[in-house]
């Protein structure tokens, strides 16, 4: 099974063996009709690899407007919502593939770097596949979750001042190690300390939150 499928009149050949070139030399597997062998069933072959192909690139030209074959290509990669269209003179494809996207190649030099062959090369890997996808990923930014550990680390500070002021209470008394002075003034710094260390906590959270939500 092929990725790509590749429709067109045969009167425009020399202008398709390029993007036929270009499509697996990005790493696409390609069916078009230079596959087709001698004593093939034509029509059978040709349907069985439209229905099979993710992406089906649809050439468009004066020639490829008055083909019946191309049409028929054309409706089916449009019902089944992988369509992609370009055009290489300046004749408008017919009704009703005016409507859908359509790139530009009258003024493509060949070359996978000259537009609109990106546009195409992404449109193909997004319908059909092929190497690895050109879509946008949402990418969270390495200090953002770094911010994680050490908001951890305040939180596992707090609870530790929390638990020293429970350990001296158990100790305050009139049996107890410790005196209420002591109590008080250590109990009243690590609350103080606890309260900081809380609250930049949180400003953490929501700091590391806001950061990985935003796409680069």
């Amino acid at each position: 099974m092929a990725d790509v499928f590749v429709s067109y009149a045969r009167a425009t050949r020399e202008r398709v063996k390029p993007i036929c070139a270009n499509l697996e030399q990005s790493g696409f597997s390609l069916w078009w009709d230079e596959r087709l062998q001698a004593g093939d069933d034509f029509a059978m072959v040709i349907e069985r690899e439209l229905a099979n192909a993710r992406c089906v690139v649809v050439v468009w030209s004066e020639a490829a407007r008055n083909s019946l074959w191309v049409r028929a290509e054309a409706t089916e990669a449009l019902d089944a919502n992988k369509l992609a269209q370009v055009r290489v003179d300046g004749v408008k494809p017919p009704l009703p593939f005016t409507v859908v996207d359509i790139l530009d190649f009258r003024r493509w030099r060949g070359a996978r770097s000259d537009p609109p062959w990106p546009q195409l090369e992404a449109a193909a890997r997004t319908l059909g596949g092929g190497g690895a996808p050109a879509v946008d990923e949402r990418v969270f930014q390495g200090p953002a979750l770094q911010d994680f550990g050490s908001s951890a680390l305040l939180g596992w500070l707090s609870l530790a001042l929390i638990g020293l002021v429970g350990v001296l209470t158990l100790q305050l008394g009139p049996g107890g190690s410790i005196s209420l002075d002591l109590y008080q003034n250590v109990s009243v710094g690590a609350f103080a300390l606890s309260c900081a260390a809380f609250a930049l906590t949180l400003l953490r959270v929501v700091r590391t939150a806001l950061a990985s939500s935003v796409k680069p």
